[in-house]
């Protein structure tokens, strides 16, 4: 186990340790002077902008759905519990199609609102696109902190005359605080990974600075740097997150408590619940895909569809697939406790904190550094160069995704894991059970939803993938992300309608399982 941990850490820690050789090796280049005194500032305004008003956005609606559905009872509260989390199906640059379409001159909200409607587009529309998308991760694990705490704080504050949002701001909010930071440090570190979103609305963040720096200058060395300063930015946000989860394990875990009671609210108090979080949905989903829908029906199929089609399934697939080996080999390492294991799997967890293009920048590197490498010993042996490695490959591709997303499946399966006690363990050691079996009969069906939820997951995020697969894809292979991007690139939007509309569509009815199992944790708490 302590062996795959450690391939863990390597998949996922050495696109970074290259991109750092490279970036720090390396003299200045007249094209990165040139962008540190003219495009440089504007990309680092801009990132802290985009994740300024993506973050603050997405927690006000995840923490206000969060108390909703976690301690107030109304019409539809079952169904919202899991249905509000499905907008992680929808990549933000898909709603940014949408909404750009419908929002511009001459759209349907400019027509019906007379021109008062402002298009969404630039810095706050790109921020705006990331709420709407992510703000489950502040949801969930808000909505977790909300069921778990104990009823007798804000029971106290009521009793000494708060009101129910006075108690509410000074008691359930302030003990919620680290699961809500930790939820919009996700947001931060998903903004800042983005090229889609930001490319079709015109915010020129650090990612675009680098795709053109690799593909415009073609310099490996510049993009290097600018994705050394990506690396920074999310290693410290992903610190920050990891600091938020421990003081909420602590909050969460201190003795007995009171479990927390749902309100029973007035008629037009429930209706208005049931109205936000059903506007919540149709904002971040049922209006931009129906937009979509309208556009894809109106116009002939894009050319290579069905081939994008298989090499999204395929690619996604089987990366997902050795995702969750990876993961819950690593997962049963940390399990074991091990110094060894638990290092190489925490470090394996620093991976889902790299933007797709900062990986796939470094596969690039480690695989021309492997070459050059390689390359003088085979040459004094055959006196030819060595044959070239992965790099323009599917099996690059995959890398890729592997050092992003393997840390996306450690957390479900060890989050499983724990499920599988050690008293389990003893028991069925007591009555003869030896490995195989106990690992067949007790750990299987205890783990079984965890890890189906890690590889719905990962098959999801590498799905919606796009600047990696820019970079990486072999010649002539193209996603439905791709061609979306491309022909929506190209302000060709009836085309990319299909390509876009599909990924969600793909992407959803596997959701639909991991928002029903994420949330079923929560119904065993609050009770009206």
């Amino acid at each position: 186990m302590n062996i795959i941990a450690v391939l863990a850490a390597f998949i996922c820690g050495l696109p970074i340790l290259a991109v750092a050789a490279i970036a720090l090796g390396g003299g200045s280049t007249d094209y990165l002077r040139h962008l540190a005194e003219t495009r440089l500032p504007t990309y680092l305004f801009h990132s802290a902008y985009v994740g300024l008003v993506a973050s603050v956005t997405a927690a006000a609606i995840g923490t206000g759905l969060a108390w909703l559905t976690a301690r107030c009872e109304f019409p539809g509260r079952k169904f919202f519990t899991w249905a509000l989390i499905l907008p992680l199906a929808v990549p933000a640059y898909v709603a940014a199609y949408a909404w750009l379409d419908i929002s511009q001159a001459g759209g349907p909200l400019d027509r019906m609102s007379w021109g008062l409607f402002p298009t969404i587009r630039g810095t706050w529309g790109s921020g705006l696109m990331f709420a709407l998308v992510l703000y489950p991760y502040v949801y969930l694990l808000a909505r977790n902190a909300f069921t778990g705490q104990s009823a007798d704080a804000y029971d106290a504050a009521r009793t000494l005359g708060a009101s129910a949002f006075g108690a509410f701001w000074r008691t359930s909010l302030p003990m919620a605080r680290p699961a809500i930071a930790a939820g919009m440090a996700l947001v931060i570190m998903e903004a800042l990974a983005d090229y889609g979103t930001v490319s079709h609305l015109g915010s020129p963040t650090l990612s675009i600075g680098l795709i053109r720096a690799w593909s415009g200058a073609g310099s490996l060395l510049d993009a290097a740097r600018l994705s050394l300063i990506l690396v920074v930015f999310a290693l410290v946000i992903f610190a920050l997150e990891r600091h938020g989860r421990r003081r909420m394990q602590v909050q969460t875990s201190s003795g007995k408590q009171r479990p927390a009671r749902r309100f029973l609210l007035s008629p037009l108090q429930a209706g208005l619940a049931s109205l936000a979080a059903f506007m919540a949905l149709f904002l971040s989903m049922i209006l931009p895909l129906g937009r979509l829908a309208w556009r894809a029906l109106r116009e002939p199929v894009a050319n290579g569809l069905a081939q994008a089609s298989f090499n999204s399934l395929t690619v996604a697939g089987s990366a997902a697939v050795i995702a969750t080996l990876v993961g819950l080999t690593t997962a049963y390492a940390l399990r074991r406790k091990s110094v060894l294991g638990t290092a190489a799997a925490r470090l394996a967890g620093v991976g889902y904190a790299v933007p797709g293009a900062v990986a796939a920048v470094g596969v690039i590197a480690l695989l021309s550094g492997i070459q050059r490498w390689l390359d003088p010993t085979w040459e004094s042996l055959t006196g030819s160069v060595f044959p070239i490695l992965l790099t323009g490959t599917a099996a690059a591709l995959v890398l890729a995704y592997l050092s992003r997303f393997v840390a996306a499946a450690i957390s479900p399966c060890e989050t499983a894991l724990a499920r599988v006690t050690r008293s389990l363990d003893g028991a069925a050691k007591t009555l003869g059970a030896n490995t195989r079996r106990r690992l067949l009969a007790v750990h299987l069906p205890l783990i079984a939803p965890g890890v189906a939820s890690a590889l719905i997951l990962s098959f999801v995020e590498i799905l919606k993938e796009l600047p990696a697969t820019m970079i990486l894809r072999p010649f002539n292979f193209n996603t439905l992300a791709i061609i979306a991007h491309q022909y929506a690139s190209d302000e060709r939007l009836g085309e990319a309608a299909a390509p876009a509309l599909l990924i969600p569509l793909i992407a959803t009815l596997p959701m639909i399982f991991v928002a029903r199992y994420l949330s079923s944790s929560g119904e065993n708490g609050a009770r009206p």
